[in-house]
């Protein structure tokens, strides 16, 4: 990693402009800086040559200008991001035709030469008094030609690429449901390389291995009577599904046991929403108050990096390491360790902090899964889970044994909206009740081995115990607990052997291997690693906010999960952009070569062009890509 950037607190030396005001994203208008480093992310992830690879030498067949139009749609989506702006055709559209400076829609592609031989103009489509035809069909502006011989990108190119693409890479049984399954596997994994690729673009090299997982659901908006009919009654009066107010973002839930998606799917749902929401299927939701809902949708499956529980809370920037996207209905544990074993293949993975969901999940289909990778789980745990069970004449609860004569009724236990100072209270007597009655544990089985080996507290010399008559007088002599025995002692293997050797059955819940953890529930290592578990919350929230990255209503109007999936990569590429510049310059750490860690220059304004400019520019294009000179001549300019 290169030398950090020495950072002065304040302003700095631009103008007088604050240095968080020179690094954060734009949302207002779009700068030279936030256009360069789109293109940069779209052109280095290499993800148009993933979508339209090049074509092979000697190819034949028309091809229009495809992969030009896939990477304008890519870098649209993008800037619609930035800008806050909805990720739809239209939005892009707008966003490309509307929002850039006309040297730059030059550059991207925007504006090119006139290649349309249609003048074909409607009447509803003419501008009184301006001599600029348009191409329209229903009435609708479709394509801008100028006079000049230059054409604008038009609505239908965007269409048209989507609808393509579409075409290419849809692989949902909704989407395409006559799909091989060799191919259907195929589009799918594919895809997984075009998400993955945005975000590596947008990510730096580790410096620690702790990571953090959540999922949400995106859901649509078929969930109450009021609201259904809402949607219905759209889709009576013949809306089309881009109309729809189609999608909201919560979480998801689980029943009883660990399964996020009902087993009936045949529960009915309108046309309109089955239509934009093509690939869904029926899920468990969150309920506002807690409760769990069904709802119609898609999960996606985030992970973030996370500090390492030993380092500050600053020492990495939060960035989005991976998702996946998959129906309501998918197996979570498929989709969470394919997502996992894509990032072990760039970056370490040793901690995961997950919360109520992957507690739920069994230990033979999850933990052991994760313990052959190397991967440790640190858990928050639901009210349900501090069940206490008898193993070996020990008690057992959280995967963690305690002497047969432990008040476990006792124990302090984490509390939900606990104060810092009753916090406080909680660690320090967790920290008591582990020293007076839990047994220590010598070998964990948290990893490729499943047997842990544990030592009673006598043994251990953390008190004295009439069982072991050894340990009674140096207790006495350190003023440490005496313990009295069970009247079975002798019966439990507990209490005579000098360990105990355990190897859970991975299928069986009352061994409680799915909830096994390294550190003990309610002290302050426990907890100061699973509140690092809230980073992966703090992403969603930013990435759902309507200000900024706007995965909510209206994020997503195409159809199918090869779609859906780009527009959630593209909307995290842009929030990993801008959380590793705030990070970079505040805390100076970091690449400070990186091309999206640059400062952006200061914004002098701008101001519109007359046609005379505009036709001085346009000539200057032209014949730069007809490979004469660009210098603007005194004719030209004038």
């Amino acid at each position: 990693m290169s030398a950090a950037l020495h950072v002065v607190p304040g302003l700095d030396q631009n103008d007088g402009k604050p240095l968080r005001e020179m690094t954060k994203l734009p949302s207002k208008r779009l700068t030279p800086e936030a256009i360069a480093r789109t293109v940069w992310v779209i052109d280095t992830s290499g993800v148009v040559d993933m979508l339209v690879p090049p074509r092979g030498k000697g190819a034949r067949g028309r091809t229009g200008m495809l992969r030009e139009n896939v990477r304008l749609l890519l870098l649209g989506l993008s800037l619609c991001t930035r800008l806050g702006h909805e990720t739809t055709i239209k939005g892009v559209f707008e966003v490309l035709t509307e929002t850039l400076d006309r040297e730059t829609q030059w550059e991207l592609g925007v504006l090119r030469p006139c290649v349309t031989k249609s003048r074909t103009a409607h009447p509803k489509g003419a501008v009184p008094g301006v001599l600029v035809p348009a191409l329209v069909a229903n009435g609708k502006q479709r394509k801008r030609v100028f006079p000049n011989g230059v054409e604008e990108i038009g609505y239908d190119d965007l269409h048209n690429a989507t609808r393509i693409l579409r075409k290419g890479w849809d692989y949902g049984t909704g989407s395409a449901p006559g799909l091989d399954p060799h191919e259907r596997e195929r589009r799918r994994r594919c895809i997984g390389d075009v998400v993955h690729a945005l975000i590596e673009t947008t990510s730096i090299e580790r410096t620690g291995s702790t990571w953090a997982i959540d999922a949400t659901g995106q859901w649509a908006w078929e969930r109450g009577r009021t609201r259904g009919k809402h949607v219905l009654d759209k889709a009576a009066a013949g809306k089309t599904h881009e109309e729809i107010d189609d999608m909201i973002v919560e979480g998801i839930a689980t029943d009883e046991d660990g399964e996020t998606a009902p087993a009936d799917q045949t529960k009915k749902v309108s046309p309109a929403v089955r239509v934009a929401m093509s690939d869904a299927a029926w899920g468990y939701k969150t309920a506002k108050d807690g409760s769990k809902e069904t709802g119609y949708g898609f999960h996606q499956h985030t992970i973030v990096r996370a500090p390492d529980p030993n380092v500050p809370s600053d020492s990495e920037p939060l960035l989005v390491g991976g998702l996946v996207l998959t129906p309501a209905n998918a197996d979570v544990v498929d989709a969470s360790l394919e997502l996992i074993d894509r990032i072990r293949a760039h970056h370490p993975v040793k901690l995961l902090l997950g919360d109520l969901l992957y507690s739920n999940l069994k230990a033979d289909r999850w933990a052991q899964p994760l313990a052959a990778r190397g991967v440790e789980q640190a858990l928050r745990l639901r009210s349900d889970q501090h069940k206490v069970v008898d193993i070996q004449g020990a008690q057992m609860q959280h995967h963690w044994l305690h002497c047969p004569r432990a008040p476990m009724d006792q124990r302090p236990l984490p509390e939900d909206n606990a104060t810092a100072e009753r916090w406080e209270q909680i660690h320090d007597a967790a920290d008591d009740f582990k020293r007076r009655w839990a047994f220590d544990r010598k070998e964990s089985g948290l990893g490729a081995s499943t047997t842990s080996k544990w030592i009673c507290p006598a043994r251990a010399g953390h008190v004295g115990c009439w069982a072991r008559p050894e340990t009674v007088q140096p207790a006495i002599n350190q003023q440490l607990p005496l313990t009295t025995p069970p009247d079975d002692w002798r019966d439990r293997p507990a209490c005579v052997g000098r360990t105990i050797d355990f190897t859970p059955d991975l299928r069986d819940p009352h061994h409680q291997r799915k909830i096994a953890q390294r550190e003990y529930v309610g002290t302050r290592r426990w907890k100061k690693k699973t509140d690092r578990r809230t980073l992966v919350e703090g992403a969603f929230g930013i990435l759902k906010n309507p200000s900024r990255q706007r995965l909510r209503r209206g994020q997503n109007r195409l159809p199918g999960l090869a779609m859906a999936s780009l527009i959630a990569a593209v909307k995290v590429s842009v929030f990993n952009e801008e959380q590793l510049r705030m990070w970079h310059h505040e805390t100076g750490r970091g690449p400070a070569d990186h091309p999206l860690l640059q400062l952006d220059q200061p914004d002098y304004g701008f101001r519109n062009l007359t046609k005379e400019e505009a036709d001085a520019i346009d000539r200057v294009q032209l014949r730069r890509l007809a490979g004469g000179s660009t210098e603007m001549t005194d004719d030209v300019a004038a």
